[in-house]
Protein backbone atom coordinates (compact mmCIF):
# COMPACT_ATOMS: atom_id res chain seq x y z
CA UNK A 1 0.00 0.00 0.00
CA UNK A 2 2.98 2.15 1.03
CA UNK A 3 4.31 1.72 -2.35
CA UNK A 4 0.38 2.82 -4.55
CA UNK A 5 0.56 5.87 -2.37
CA UNK A 6 4.04 6.85 -3.62
CA UNK A 7 3.18 5.96 -7.32
CA UNK A 8 -0.23 7.88 -7.24
CA UNK A 9 1.17 10.85 -5.10
CA UNK A 10 4.08 10.77 -7.94
CA UNK A 11 1.27 10.73 -10.40
CA UNK A 12 -0.85 13.75 -9.03
CA UNK A 13 2.72 15.58 -8.82
CA UNK A 14 3.76 14.96 -12.46
CA UNK A 15 0.06 15.84 -13.44
CA UNK A 16 -0.94 19.11 -11.11
CA UNK A 17 3.00 20.75 -11.37
CA UNK A 18 3.13 20.80 -15.04
CA UNK A 19 -0.29 22.10 -15.62
CA UNK A 20 -0.05 24.55 -13.15
CA UNK A 21 3.41 25.99 -14.17
CA UNK A 22 2.16 25.50 -17.76
CA UNK A 23 1.57 29.40 -17.29
CA UNK A 24 4.74 30.01 -16.82
CA UNK A 25 6.89 27.96 -19.29
CA UNK A 26 4.86 26.90 -21.72
CA UNK A 27 1.84 29.48 -21.46
CA UNK A 28 2.81 31.73 -24.05
CA UNK A 29 4.51 28.91 -26.08
CA UNK A 30 0.49 27.35 -26.29
CA UNK A 31 -1.15 30.92 -26.74
CA UNK A 32 0.99 31.83 -29.81
CA UNK A 33 0.90 28.55 -31.60
CA UNK A 34 -2.50 27.54 -30.66
CA UNK A 35 -3.62 27.30 -34.35
CA UNK A 36 -0.61 24.44 -34.87
CA UNK A 37 -1.44 21.09 -34.19
CA UNK A 38 -0.84 20.59 -30.68
CA UNK A 39 1.20 17.08 -31.11
CA UNK A 40 3.96 18.99 -32.96
CA UNK A 41 4.40 21.04 -29.74
CA UNK A 42 4.55 17.96 -27.54
CA UNK A 43 6.70 16.48 -29.56
CA UNK A 44 9.06 19.62 -29.06
CA UNK A 45 8.53 19.71 -25.19
CA UNK A 46 8.67 16.22 -24.36
CA UNK A 47 11.90 15.64 -26.30
CA UNK A 48 13.22 18.42 -24.50
CA UNK A 49 12.04 17.04 -21.24
CA UNK A 50 13.52 13.59 -21.60
CA UNK A 51 16.77 14.99 -22.19
CA UNK A 52 17.05 17.13 -19.21
CA UNK A 53 16.03 14.88 -16.72
CA UNK A 54 18.26 12.27 -18.27
CA UNK A 55 21.01 14.39 -17.87
CA UNK A 56 20.45 15.38 -14.35
CA UNK A 57 19.84 11.21 -13.41
CA UNK A 58 23.40 10.83 -14.75
CA UNK A 59 25.39 14.22 -13.77
CA UNK A 60 23.66 13.75 -10.06
CA UNK A 61 24.12 10.09 -9.60
CA UNK A 62 20.77 9.06 -10.00
CA UNK A 63 19.28 12.17 -8.61
CA UNK A 64 17.10 13.92 -11.20
CA UNK A 65 16.03 16.44 -9.17
CA UNK A 66 19.64 18.30 -9.37
CA UNK A 67 20.03 17.74 -5.60
CA UNK A 68 17.20 20.88 -4.79
CA UNK A 69 15.91 18.08 -2.68
CA UNK A 70 19.61 17.59 -0.39
CA UNK A 71 20.26 21.34 -0.12
CA UNK A 72 22.50 22.56 3.21
CA UNK A 73 20.15 22.27 6.51
CA UNK A 74 17.39 21.72 4.30
CA UNK A 75 17.28 18.44 3.07
CA UNK A 76 14.40 16.58 2.37
CA UNK A 77 14.65 13.07 3.61
CA UNK A 78 12.54 10.07 1.39
CA UNK A 79 10.39 7.83 4.20
CA UNK A 80 12.58 5.13 2.62
CA UNK A 81 15.72 6.66 4.50
CA UNK A 82 14.22 6.34 7.96
CA UNK A 83 12.06 3.10 7.32
CA UNK A 84 8.94 5.11 6.97
CA UNK A 85 6.21 4.40 5.05
CA UNK A 86 3.63 6.58 2.83
CA UNK A 87 0.12 7.28 3.63
CA UNK A 88 -3.01 8.31 2.09
CA UNK A 89 -2.15 11.81 3.67
CA UNK A 90 0.96 12.51 1.21
CA UNK A 91 -1.42 12.30 -1.67
CA UNK A 92 -3.31 15.41 -0.51
CA UNK A 93 -0.87 18.15 -1.48
CA UNK A 94 -0.46 17.38 -5.00
CA UNK A 95 -4.44 16.72 -5.24
CA UNK A 96 -5.29 19.96 -3.47
CA UNK A 97 -2.83 21.72 -6.30
CA UNK A 98 -4.63 19.51 -8.72
CA UNK A 99 -7.79 20.73 -7.46
CA UNK A 100 -6.56 25.09 -7.69
CA UNK A 101 -5.27 24.64 -10.95
CA UNK A 102 -8.75 22.77 -12.51
CA UNK A 103 -10.00 26.29 -10.89
CA UNK A 104 -7.24 28.43 -12.92
CA UNK A 105 -5.40 29.49 -9.70
CA UNK A 106 -1.54 29.79 -10.13
CA UNK A 107 -0.05 28.32 -7.35
CA UNK A 108 3.26 28.07 -5.90
CA UNK A 109 4.29 24.55 -6.85
CA UNK A 110 7.29 24.71 -4.86
CA UNK A 111 5.71 25.82 -1.77
CA UNK A 112 3.42 23.70 -1.29
CA UNK A 113 4.18 20.43 -2.24
CA UNK A 114 7.95 20.56 -0.77
CA UNK A 115 6.63 22.25 2.99
CA UNK A 116 3.74 19.96 3.12
CA UNK A 117 6.25 16.59 2.23
CA UNK A 118 8.49 18.13 4.78
CA UNK A 119 5.77 18.98 7.19
CA UNK A 120 4.90 15.35 6.97
CA UNK A 121 8.13 13.48 6.78
CA UNK A 122 9.06 15.10 10.57
CA UNK A 123 5.70 13.88 11.93
CA UNK A 124 6.89 10.50 10.77
CA UNK A 125 10.52 10.83 12.76
CA UNK A 126 8.73 12.25 15.81
CA UNK A 127 9.79 15.53 15.21
CA UNK A 128 8.01 19.20 15.04
CA UNK A 129 7.00 20.60 11.99
CA UNK A 130 9.75 23.50 12.55
CA UNK A 131 11.60 22.56 10.34
CA UNK A 132 8.87 22.26 7.50
CA UNK A 133 8.23 26.10 8.68
CA UNK A 134 12.04 27.11 8.10
CA UNK A 135 12.05 25.24 4.89
CA UNK A 136 9.07 27.47 3.62
CA UNK A 137 10.80 30.64 4.85
CA UNK A 138 13.67 30.41 2.84
CA UNK A 139 11.85 29.39 -0.18
CA UNK A 140 9.82 32.13 0.28
CA UNK A 141 12.57 34.30 1.01
CA UNK A 142 14.41 33.34 -2.34
CA UNK A 143 11.34 33.20 -4.92
CA UNK A 144 10.58 36.95 -3.39
CA UNK A 145 14.02 38.10 -3.99
CA UNK A 146 13.24 36.44 -8.00
CA UNK A 147 10.15 38.03 -8.12
CA UNK A 148 12.19 41.42 -7.33
CA UNK A 149 14.31 40.75 -9.92
CA UNK A 150 12.35 39.92 -12.42
CA UNK A 151 9.87 42.32 -12.02
CA UNK A 152 12.65 44.88 -11.97
CA UNK A 153 14.35 43.29 -15.71
CA UNK A 154 10.76 43.41 -17.07
CA UNK A 155 10.23 46.94 -16.15
CA UNK A 156 13.78 48.35 -17.68
CA UNK A 157 13.71 46.03 -20.56
CA UNK A 158 10.42 46.86 -22.10
CA UNK A 159 10.13 50.40 -20.91
CA UNK A 160 13.38 50.94 -22.48
CA UNK A 161 13.82 48.97 -25.73
CA UNK A 162 11.30 46.32 -26.27
CA UNK A 163 8.37 48.85 -26.16
CA UNK A 164 8.91 49.69 -29.50
CA UNK A 165 8.27 46.24 -30.92
CA UNK A 166 5.35 45.72 -28.20
CA UNK A 167 3.81 48.98 -30.24
CA UNK A 168 4.79 47.83 -33.51
CA UNK A 169 2.57 44.41 -32.58
CA UNK A 170 -0.46 46.39 -31.02
CA UNK A 171 -0.41 48.39 -34.47
CA UNK A 172 -0.61 45.62 -36.24
CA UNK A 173 -3.01 44.11 -34.14
CA UNK A 174 -5.43 47.22 -34.72
CA UNK A 175 -5.28 47.49 -38.35
CA UNK A 176 -6.28 43.89 -38.88
CA UNK A 177 -9.58 44.37 -36.96
CA UNK A 178 -9.64 47.13 -38.21
CA UNK A 179 -10.16 45.27 -41.49
CA UNK A 180 -12.49 42.93 -39.81
CA UNK A 181 -9.90 39.81 -39.95
CA UNK A 182 -9.07 38.31 -36.47
CA UNK A 183 -5.67 38.69 -35.32
CA UNK A 184 -2.93 36.58 -36.62
CA UNK A 185 1.05 35.82 -36.84
CA UNK A 186 2.27 36.32 -40.62
CA UNK A 187 5.95 36.76 -39.76
CA UNK A 188 8.89 35.54 -40.91
CA UNK A 189 9.51 31.82 -40.33
CA UNK A 190 12.80 33.11 -38.12
CA UNK A 191 10.65 34.60 -35.30
CA UNK A 192 8.81 30.82 -34.69
CA UNK A 193 12.39 29.36 -34.67
CA UNK A 194 13.79 31.82 -32.06
CA UNK A 195 10.46 31.35 -30.24
CA UNK A 196 10.98 28.10 -30.19
CA UNK A 197 14.67 27.92 -29.25
CA UNK A 198 14.04 30.45 -26.02
CA UNK A 199 11.12 28.13 -24.74
CA UNK A 200 13.38 24.75 -24.94
CA UNK A 201 16.22 27.24 -23.22
CA UNK A 202 13.66 28.28 -20.58
CA UNK A 203 11.65 24.77 -20.57
CA UNK A 204 15.26 23.15 -19.40
CA UNK A 205 15.79 25.87 -16.70
CA UNK A 206 12.35 25.05 -15.26
CA UNK A 207 12.90 21.55 -15.23
CA UNK A 208 16.11 22.13 -13.12
CA UNK A 209 14.57 24.38 -10.79
CA UNK A 210 10.78 22.41 -10.29
CA UNK A 211 11.83 17.98 -10.63
CA UNK A 212 12.17 18.65 -7.22
CA UNK A 213 8.73 19.23 -6.41
CA UNK A 214 7.59 15.83 -8.80
CA UNK A 215 10.38 13.86 -7.57
CA UNK A 216 10.26 14.28 -4.26
CA UNK A 217 7.94 11.12 -4.19
CA UNK A 218 10.56 8.50 -5.64
CA UNK A 219 13.75 7.63 -3.97
CA UNK A 220 16.56 9.99 -3.94
CA UNK A 221 19.01 7.64 -6.21
CA UNK A 222 16.12 6.35 -9.18
CA UNK A 223 16.88 3.21 -10.89
CA UNK A 224 16.99 2.90 -14.94
CA UNK A 225 13.90 1.30 -14.72
CA UNK A 226 12.54 4.15 -12.35
CA UNK A 227 13.55 6.64 -14.84
CA UNK A 228 12.14 5.29 -17.73
CA UNK A 229 8.64 4.49 -16.30
CA UNK A 230 8.56 7.87 -14.65
CA UNK A 231 9.79 9.53 -18.03
CA UNK A 232 7.19 7.97 -19.95
CA UNK A 233 3.96 8.62 -17.00
CA UNK A 234 5.30 12.18 -17.44
CA UNK A 235 5.47 12.38 -21.51
CA UNK A 236 1.92 10.75 -21.38
CA UNK A 237 0.46 13.31 -18.65
CA UNK A 238 2.52 16.22 -20.83
CA UNK A 239 0.04 15.53 -23.92
CA UNK A 240 -2.68 15.59 -22.03
CA UNK A 241 -1.88 18.89 -21.10
CA UNK A 242 -0.75 20.10 -24.48
CA UNK A 243 -4.02 18.61 -25.85
CA UNK A 244 -5.83 20.46 -23.41
CA UNK A 245 -4.48 23.82 -24.87
CA UNK A 246 -2.73 24.83 -20.80
CA UNK A 247 -6.80 24.99 -19.03
CA UNK A 248 -8.75 27.57 -17.61
CA UNK A 249 -4.94 28.57 -15.80
CA UNK A 250 -4.25 29.61 -19.41
CA UNK A 251 -6.12 33.01 -19.05
CA UNK A 252 -3.53 34.28 -16.34
CA UNK A 253 -1.27 34.51 -20.02
CA UNK A 254 -3.96 35.46 -22.31
CA UNK A 255 -5.10 38.61 -19.97
CA UNK A 256 -1.91 40.37 -20.77
CA UNK A 257 -0.45 42.66 -23.31
CA UNK A 258 0.05 40.60 -27.13
CA UNK A 259 1.01 37.27 -25.35
CA UNK A 260 -0.60 35.73 -28.28
CA UNK A 261 2.00 37.20 -30.54
CA UNK A 262 4.99 35.11 -31.60
CA UNK A 263 7.48 38.12 -30.94
CA UNK A 264 6.54 39.02 -27.26
CA UNK A 265 6.05 35.51 -26.35
CA UNK A 266 10.06 35.06 -27.73
CA UNK A 267 11.39 37.67 -25.21
CA UNK A 268 9.05 36.56 -22.44
CA UNK A 269 10.40 33.35 -22.77
CA UNK A 270 13.83 34.52 -23.09
CA UNK A 271 14.18 36.64 -20.13
CA UNK A 272 12.50 34.01 -17.56
CA UNK A 273 14.96 31.78 -18.75
CA UNK A 274 17.84 34.17 -17.93
CA UNK A 275 16.39 35.03 -14.46
CA UNK A 276 16.42 31.26 -13.90
CA UNK A 277 19.20 30.39 -15.06
CA UNK A 278 20.59 32.92 -12.76
CA UNK A 279 19.39 32.02 -9.79
CA UNK A 280 20.43 27.85 -10.95
CA UNK A 281 24.17 29.08 -10.66
CA UNK A 282 23.12 30.39 -7.62
CA UNK A 283 24.95 33.65 -7.28
CA UNK A 284 23.45 35.12 -4.67
CA UNK A 285 24.37 33.21 -2.08
CA UNK A 286 28.23 32.48 -3.34
CA UNK A 287 28.56 36.46 -3.58
CA UNK A 288 27.74 36.50 0.14
CA UNK A 289 29.77 33.56 1.07
CA UNK A 290 32.91 35.68 -0.94
CA UNK A 291 32.03 38.81 1.52
CA UNK A 292 32.03 36.45 4.43
CA UNK A 293 28.22 37.64 4.67
CA UNK A 294 25.62 35.29 5.81
CA UNK A 295 24.33 33.61 3.31
CA UNK A 296 20.43 34.17 2.73
CA UNK A 297 20.01 30.46 1.87
CA UNK A 298 22.16 27.65 0.96
CA UNK A 299 22.80 26.74 -2.66
CA UNK A 300 20.48 24.15 -4.60
CA UNK A 301 17.78 25.89 -2.18
CA UNK A 302 14.35 24.93 -4.20
CA UNK A 303 12.31 28.12 -5.15
CA UNK A 304 9.30 29.36 -6.23
CA UNK A 305 9.38 29.82 -10.02
CA UNK A 306 6.06 31.25 -10.03
CA UNK A 307 6.78 34.20 -8.49
CA UNK A 308 9.57 34.83 -10.51
CA UNK A 309 7.17 34.48 -13.35
CA UNK A 310 4.49 36.57 -12.16
CA UNK A 311 7.26 39.37 -11.44
CA UNK A 312 8.59 39.38 -14.61
CA UNK A 313 5.24 40.03 -16.54
CA UNK A 314 4.25 42.48 -13.65
CA UNK A 315 7.32 44.45 -14.90
CA UNK A 316 6.40 44.27 -18.16
CA UNK A 317 2.97 45.11 -17.93
CA UNK A 318 3.66 48.27 -16.08
CA UNK A 319 7.13 49.34 -18.70
CA UNK A 320 4.82 48.71 -21.40
CA UNK A 321 1.87 51.10 -19.53
CA UNK A 322 4.18 53.71 -19.13
CA UNK A 323 5.32 54.30 -22.65
CA UNK A 324 2.70 53.33 -24.68
CA UNK A 325 -0.75 54.23 -22.44
CA UNK A 326 -2.39 50.49 -23.67
CA UNK A 327 -4.09 50.23 -20.01
CA UNK A 328 -4.47 52.77 -17.51
CA UNK A 329 -2.73 52.47 -14.25
CA UNK A 330 -5.51 50.98 -12.40
CA UNK A 331 -6.18 48.31 -14.83
CA UNK A 332 -2.77 47.14 -14.93
CA UNK A 333 -2.20 47.71 -10.72
CA UNK A 334 -5.34 45.18 -10.60
CA UNK A 335 -4.19 42.63 -12.83
CA UNK A 336 -0.78 42.75 -10.74
CA UNK A 337 -2.66 42.74 -7.40
CA UNK A 338 -5.14 39.72 -8.33
CA UNK A 339 -2.38 37.80 -9.73
CA UNK A 340 0.24 38.14 -6.55
CA UNK A 341 -3.26 37.58 -4.43
CA UNK A 342 -3.74 34.25 -5.87
CA UNK A 343 -0.26 33.39 -5.32
CA UNK A 344 -0.29 34.23 -1.75
CA UNK A 345 -3.49 32.36 -1.62
CA UNK A 346 -1.60 29.13 -2.52
CA UNK A 347 1.11 30.49 -0.52
CA UNK A 348 -1.07 30.18 2.72
CA UNK A 349 -2.05 26.49 1.55
CA UNK A 350 1.13 25.26 1.81
CA UNK A 351 1.89 26.66 5.27
CA UNK A 352 -1.83 25.72 6.65
CA UNK A 353 -1.05 21.69 4.96
CA UNK A 354 2.49 21.80 6.65
CA UNK A 355 1.21 22.72 9.88
CA UNK A 356 -2.21 20.51 9.80
CA UNK A 357 -1.78 17.31 8.41
CA UNK A 358 0.83 16.02 10.42
CA UNK A 359 -1.63 16.43 13.04
CA UNK A 360 -3.44 13.33 11.28
CA UNK A 361 -0.28 11.30 10.75
CA UNK A 362 1.51 11.47 14.24
CA UNK A 363 -0.97 9.24 15.66
CA UNK A 364 0.06 6.46 13.35
CA UNK A 365 3.44 6.59 13.94
CA UNK A 366 2.77 6.41 17.60
CA UNK A 367 1.03 3.77 16.47
CA UNK A 368 3.73 1.64 14.28
CA UNK A 369 6.43 2.88 16.88
CA UNK A 370 4.61 1.27 19.96
CA UNK A 371 3.77 -1.91 18.06
CA UNK A 372 7.17 -2.35 17.01
CA UNK A 373 8.16 -1.80 20.39
CA UNK A 374 5.61 -4.10 22.08
CA UNK A 375 6.83 -7.26 18.97
CA UNK A 376 10.16 -6.56 20.52
CA UNK A 377 9.37 -7.17 23.54
CA UNK A 378 7.80 -10.22 23.22
CA UNK A 379 11.08 -11.17 21.27
CA UNK A 380 12.99 -10.08 24.18
CA UNK A 381 10.81 -12.35 26.86
CA UNK A 382 10.48 -15.20 24.27
CA UNK A 383 14.04 -15.00 24.44
CA UNK A 384 14.91 -14.82 28.07
CA UNK A 385 12.19 -18.06 28.24
CA UNK A 386 14.44 -19.98 25.99
CA UNK A 387 17.42 -19.36 27.78
CA UNK A 388 16.21 -20.26 31.12
CA UNK A 389 14.91 -23.85 29.81
CA UNK A 390 18.19 -24.28 28.70
CA UNK A 391 20.29 -23.39 31.42
CA UNK A 392 17.43 -25.77 33.85
CA UNK A 393 19.71 -28.46 35.22
CA UNK A 394 18.69 -32.29 33.35
CA UNK A 395 16.01 -34.21 35.89
CA UNK A 396 17.49 -37.27 37.59
CA UNK A 397 16.29 -40.54 37.22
Amino acid sequence: MSELFMILGFALAAYAIVANDSIQTLGTFLASNSKRPWWSLWVWISGIMVVTVTWGWIANGGDPAFGRLSAAGKNIAHPDAYGGIFTWLFVIPPLCLVILTRMGIPVSTSLLVLTAFKGLIAAQQGKSPKGAVDLFNSMMQKSLVGYALAFVLGLIIFAAVLYIMERKVLKEKDGREKDGNLPHNELHPVWSVFQWLSTGFLWSMWLVQDLANIFVYLPRELSLLGLILSLGGMVLLQGYIFREKGGKIQKVVTSKTNTLDVRSATFIDLLYGIVLLFFKVDYIPKLFAMMDLAVPWPEKMPMSTTWVFLGLLAGREVGIALRLNVRSKGKVSNLIFRDAGKAFFGSAIAVVLALFLPTFIEPAAAERLEAEAAAAAAVSVESVESIEVLSEPPMGD
